[in-house]
């Protein structure tokens, strides 16, 4: 059985190694400005707001499920533009609605 070690090597030239940068870069999508600052906002929201009972994951993947069966994309970081705007007005009622429940329990 072969190592790591004995693994055979792959070399590039610079050239290759400049077009396939360049490859990559252009597959690589670009995420819109919009939705960086909104996903911050949710990830600070969350970190916030965990309990035991509700962890910082189970509040962004709840979070991130209502703004994808809102607007209607199947991964989240493909929000571009208005549906940026839409995705902010689903988190805050979600924000909201939380608060106003917790509110009323306590």
């Amino acid at each position: 059985m072969q190592g790591w070690s004995d693994a055979t090597k792959v070399e590039m030239t610079a050239k290759e190694f400049a077009e396939y940068t360049e490859y990559l870069d252009r597959r690589k999508s670009k995420l819109s400005r919009e939705w960086l600052e909104l996903r911050k906002e949710i990830t600070n929201y969350c970190h916030s707001h965990k309990t035991m009972s509700r962890s910082f994951s189970t509040q962004q993947n709840f979070i991130y499920g209502a703004i994808r069966f809102v607007t209607g994309i199947s991964q989240i970081d493909q929000l571009k533009g208005s549906q940026v705007d839409l995705a902010r007005m689903v988190f805050h009622e979600l924000a909201e609605k939380r608060e106003n429940f917790s509110n009323e329990i306590n």
